[in-house]
């Protein structure tokens, strides 16, 4: 995974495998922050970048969180 390929991934390693996430920054060295939740709302985590992969998904959380705020989501340009 490339820094700054941001958006939905799924976790292929470590405490979260498994899980799908939204990749959203980059942490200073190898790191992405990934949000396994809500975005801003949920506790996000610092995962390797090498132990995410990009997919077509879409969160519920995200969805979710995309119909509360939507002046949020134009605002961050989340899409």
């Amino acid at each position: 995974m490339r820094s700054g390929d941001y958006g939905p991934v799924l976790v292929l390693a470590g405490e979260h495998q498994g899980e799908v996430g939204y990749y959203d920054d980059d942490d200073d060295g190898p790191d992405a922050i990934v949000y396994l939740g809500e975005p801003f709302m949920s506790d996000y985590v610092r995962l390797p970048r090498d132990t995410l992969e990009k997919i077509d998904a879409r969160s519920l959380e995200l969805e979710r969180w995309k119909r509360a705020y939507p002046w949020l989501v134009k605002y961050v340009g989340v899409p």
